[in-house]
């Protein structure tokens, strides 16, 4: 299997993961760590789909 395409699926699940984790904060109020965990999942959502493209260029 293309390793773009691995390395974006996984980046794709943490971020999920992450941003399930930090709507799971915002009902508790713990409005400081939701902040990080949504820009963390925001990075790993970007730098997924800079791998997801350079996948299309691999044979």
């Amino acid at each position: 299997m293309k390793k773009n395409f691995v390395i974006s699926v996984v980046l794709a699940v943490i971020a999920f993961g992450l941003l399930a984790a930090s709507i799971i904060l915002t009902i508790f109020e713990k409005e400081d760590l939701c902040t990080y965990l949504a820009m963390g999942s925001s990075g790993a959502a970007f730098i997924s789909v800079l791998f997801g493209l350079g996948s299309w260029k691999e044979k």
